[in-house]
């Protein structure tokens, strides 16, 4: 099996690049293909789904993920993404009928994919030791909950005296990644998108 996933942005793919062999099956290779943000996404998707429509029938093995943040608004995004697979004439998980194959997968990151690194809390402080239990205080169990889900993160960091000045997404996901733990994660979308990809 091989998997392409369609990412947002840059910092998925590093955090991506890392987890991929927690969580995919041995054997199974990827690439992933980083957009310059939602915007980008979204206008490249029909094109990309023509070519994947042309290139399914004859490669069986190939799957795709369409990965992004929710942001504020989880339905109205997934049912964006839905929308734009349907209308390229393929299936995803969600609109195939019990026992009829998909190739496509489509999942949110909620609220963004920082949401996942505060699902492992033990994993940042691995990656960034001077990061305390305190500085997590108030922020409830349910990282998906946090509507300024990177800005928290960084200000978690900031507590820990690190990116006092500028944020770093990209070196966050390739500091963080190799420390998660799929199994302690508490991020409910994480656990969604680990689900998803056992369905490939």
């Amino acid at each position: 099996m091989h998997i392409e996933f369609l990412l947002e942005e840059e910092s998925a793919k590093a955090a991506l690049d890392i987890l991929l062999p927690k969580l995919l099956p041995p054997g199974a290779t990827w690439a992933c293909f980083p957009h310059r943000g939602k915007t980008d996404l979204f206008q490249r998707l029909p094109g990309r789904l023509k070519t994947y429509a042309r290139q399914l029938p004859h490669q069986p093995d190939l799957r795709v993920v369409i990965l992004m943040d929710a942001d504020t608004d989880c339905r109205r995004r997934k049912s964006e993404l839905e929308k734009i697979v349907a209308d390229g004439g393929l299936l995803t998980k969600t609109t195939a009928g019990p026992g009829q194959p998909f190739c496509i997968l489509t999942r949110l990151a909620v609220q963004e994919l920082e949401a996942w690194f505060l699902g492992d809390r033990a994993a940042i402080q691995a990656a960034y030791p001077r990061v305390r239990p305190q500085h997590f205080g108030g922020l409830g169990n349910d990282p998906d909950a946090i509507a300024d889900t990177w800005e928290t993160l960084w200000r978690v960091l900031q507590q820990g005296k690190y990116y006092l000045v500028g944020k770093a997404k990209v070196e966050w996901a390739e500091t963080i990644a190799p420390h998660l733990d799929p199994d302690r994660n508490q991020s409910p979308s994480f656990q969604y998108f680990r689900q998803g990809l056992t369905h490939l």
